[in-house]
């Protein structure tokens, strides 16, 4: 707010610069400047008169938190800089240029109170993003907590049912079938929420082998295709421009970017829609398409598809479920595998349409890993071990959880011993001499890890030597190699899959370490 001539000649120094310059006949219109996001204000001290300066102060006073608004003051009285500055330290944020000033000191003065306003709009910025990650976080825990009491809701109230009235079988087995479903989906929920902290930890690790797409794709359609079919949705595929191209990635994860774009699919397309999956040769990659005629995604929210936690409908009355988290996990994994995702839509009732491209990898190395593990597939089915007339114990805390790995183990014939702690493990297990100790991890006062490191202290005659499998909560890949540095043979997350449990122990027994001669095989004298 310079006046008379030197307003202007001012600007005129600043414009070559690049720097915009507005100059203000007021204080007024300073005010208005102020509002339209001024950078710095440059006032002269006779234009600072009690009026102008309470107004200044009082617009300064009423800026947000996060800002503090550069003001240098031209001054030209000799001895008068610094009264003044003492004078208007305490209000505002000033520095005082005494005249006649340099051009070169002015540019110096004017880049530096810019730099310190670019420094706020950063803090502006971040504290933006803190408050609506903070908004995010709350959504988020409200949307959590509907989703997991929802199919508890379901099963409590089935379990009530099923203890209160004496149903007939067909109702029984519906009733066991909703318990199920809903248990494997608040199930599936907590695995998605253990996967996001491990990928923002930084502990998700991948496995690295040629992997073949077709076939990935070819398992998941079957896998969806019983969905689908619930909605009567066309769910097709089309390889036509595929040329057998391997990539190098773990197909495990690779099934789980898949099975997560198409349950997106199958959840945002109505009744009689239609899926398709795309696979082609794109150059140096492969291309994986996912197609919907569906729900479509707001052209608005299509920038933040893949965020953790977001969801296009986080209203109440929603009528999809789910915390949001499936395709922030197709986007992490995707990267992990060197590729890339995208989302496309036209918007509303539009449908969607999201691509993966991933590196082609080594062909030899594909043929070779697949001639690997169809001779071990081969091995196991020709060499499969009987379980029964073996031993087992259980090492698990949990009342509900030992019952049900005891009643699995006797089910398939083995001889089941259970125990809920360290403690009367140890003591038990030089008496027993089990085929195998099944242990969970995490135990109140001693926990697996100590179990399984006295258990390897001691000789083979007292139970040295025993096959042991760690069950745990604990699920990432560190994870398990820390169960089997401890002295464990395998590890299964829970919850406990409990077919692959009984392979598990088919596995171990078919080795026979461990396992007396006249027990191996599975069969006791």
């Amino acid at each position: 707010m310079p006046t008379g001539r030197d307003a202007t000649l001012i600007a005129d120094a600043l414009k070559p610069a690049g720097l915009l310059t507005v100059p203000c006949g007021s204080a007024r219109e300073l005010v208005v400047e102020i509002d339209k996001g001024a950078g710095a204000l440059l006032v002269a001290e006779e234009a600072l008169e009690p009026e102008s300066l309470r107004l200044i102060v009082q617009v300064l006073n009423q800026q947000p938190i996060w800002s503090d608004l550069p003001v240098i003051v031209f001054s030209s009285r000799s001895g008068r800089p610094e009264a003044l500055l003492t004078n208007l330290g305490s209000k505002i944020n000033a520095t005082v240029a005494e005249r006649p000033i340099k051009i070169a000191m002015l540019l110096s003065a004017v880049r530096g109170a810019l730099r310190a306003r670019q420094r706020q709009y950063q803090t502006r910025d971040l504290l933006r993003q803190l408050e609506q990650a903070d908004e995010q976080k709350d959504l988020f825990l409200a949307t959590l907590s509907h989703e997991l009491r929802t199919p508890l809701n379901s099963i409590l109230g089935w379990i009530q049912i099923l203890r209160g009235r004496k149903l007939d079988e067909a109702a029984t087995k519906h009733a066991l079938e909703v318990i199920e479903r809903n248990a494997h989906g608040q199930a599936d929920m907590i695995s998605d929420i253990l996967f996001v902290s491990r990928i923002i930890t930084g502990k998700l690790e991948i496995k690295k082998e040629p992997v073949d797409l077709a076939d990935v794709v070819s398992q998941v359609i079957d896998m969806i295709r019983p969905v689908a079919d619930g909605k009567s949705i066309t769910l097709s595929v089309d390889t036509s421009g595929y040329e057998p191209a391997p990539i190098e990635g773990d197909a495990e994860r690779l099934q789980q970017v898949l099975i997560n774009l198409l349950t997106n699919a199958t959840k945002f397309t109505p009744e009689g829609g239609r899926i398709l999956v795309t696979l082609r040769r794109a150059g140096s990659n492969v291309s994986i398409s996912v197609t919907d005629n569906g729900q479509g995604i707001n052209p608005q929210f299509l920038p933040y598809v893949f965020e953790r936690f977001r969801q296009a409908d986080s209203t109440y009355v929603r009528r999809i479920g789910g915390l949001g988290l499936g395709l922030a996990i197709v986007h992490h994994l995707v990267e992990l595998h060197g590729g890339t995702v995208t989302a496309q839509s036209d918007g509303k009732d539009c449908g969607a349409t999201f691509t993966v491209l991933l590196p082609i990898a080594d062909g030899n190395q594909l043929s070779a890993t697949r001639a690997a593990q169809g001779e071990m597939k081969n091995a196991f089915a020709q060499n499969g071990t009987d379980l029964h007339g073996l031993t087992a114990m259980v090492v698990e805390d949990d009342d509900d959880s030992r019952e049900m790995l005891a009643t699995t183990l006797r089910i398939c014939g083995v001889n089941t011993v259970t125990v809920d702690s360290v403690d009367e493990a140890l003591k038990k297990l030089p008496e027993l001499r089990p085929d195998f100790l099944i242990s969970d991890i995490g135990m109140p006062g001693r926990d697996g890890y100590e179990l399984i490191e006295k258990v390897r202290a001691l000789s083979p005659e007292e139970g040295g030597r025993t096959l042991a499998i760690a069950l745990t909560g604990y699920v990432s890949v560190q994870d398990r190699g820390l169960a089997i540095r401890a002295g464990y043979q395998e590890h299964l997350p829970k919850p406990v899959d409990t077919g692959r449990l009984i392979e598990l122990l088919s596995e171990l027994a078919k080795r026979g370490d461990g396992i007396g001669p006249e027990k191996r095989n599975g069969h006791a004298n």
